[in-house]
């Protein structure tokens, strides 16, 4: 399949009108994002802020995940390189401004597992519909880490900073009916027909107004802007500072080495 913009085929951008579906493209891994992947998310958002075609956006994950996170070695590099897990950290910056930014809405068709910086990229977007089949997590805290970049800047304006907190401090899974309950989702959609209601949404939007819509996305996330000037530097920093720690240095090493004999 041709790719709209020039990405990685691991980041399928396909199009339909004005529509613009984003598709996480390593099933096999279960979408778990690759170095190169995070690092063409800048560029994913650039191409879309760029197409003068482009109205409306639909995120979701090829096969039975949203996406999984971060891949393995690209989990194992950050711990061997500490310049690397800088670079890795300001690239999460532009990120995070890239999904708050980008004139088009975004919807989140989330099938399946969405989990740390796939939980992240879900909700992030502006409209989020998930799959009975899936679920949000955000275990950070459970392997050493800080809680993820966007998740602190999103989670306690989507949702109580009380249950923002159990969420983050405990990591566990979030069902897709928590997640609407708890105002970290839209609603919950039977599996067979979540690319059909976010079509229909999609379609909904591209009969708005073009600007209209545009600037109205642009000031409803002023919200997400304010707590990004509050929260982001001081997130990643720690965020940072974690990945450099002894204590996550413990945990995953022996996750990893778990991981290895595993996979014999």
């Amino acid at each position: 399949m041709a790719n709209l913009y020039d990405l990685p085929d691991d980041i399928q951008v396909t199009a339909a009108g004005g529509l613009r579906i984003i598709t996480l493209n390593r099933p096999d891994d279960l979408n778990a994002s690759t170095t190169e992947m995070l690092f063409s998310y800048p560029k994913l958002f650039a191409a879309l802020a760029s197409d003068p075609d482009a109205r409306v956006g639909i995120l979701t994950g090829a096969g039975r995940a949203f996406s999984a996170g971060g891949n393995m070695n690209h989990f194992v590099k950050t711990l061997d390189d500490p310049e690397f897990a800088a670079h890795v950290q300001e690239n999460a910056r532009r990120t995070i401004h890239g999904f708050i930014d980008v004139p088009i809405p975004l919807i989140a068709a989330v099938n399946g597992p969405a989990v740390g910086w796939g939980a992240t990229m879900a909700t992030l977007c502006d409209i989020v519909l998930m799959s009975e089949k899936s679920f949000l997590a955000e275990p950070h805290i459970n392997i050493g880490l800080v809680v993820g970049d966007g998740i602190s800047v999103a989670w306690p304006l989507y949702t109580s900073l009380l249950r923002a907190k159990e969420l983050i401090f405990t990591g566990d899974r979030i069902t897709p009916q928590q997640a609407v309950e708890f105002g970290l989702a839209n609603r919950v959609v039977e599996p067979e027909k979540l690319m059909d209601e976010a079509l229909a949404l999609a379609e909904k939007l591209l009969k708005q107004p073009r600007n209209a819509l545009r600037e109205t996305k642009k000031l409803m996330n002023l919200h997400l802007h304010r707590s990004a000037a509050q929260m982001l530097d001081t997130t990643l920093a720690r965020q940072l500072a974690a990945t450099l720690s002894n204590e996550h240095h413990q945990i995953a090493s022996a996750f990893i080495a778990q991981q290895k004999r595993k996979q014999g």
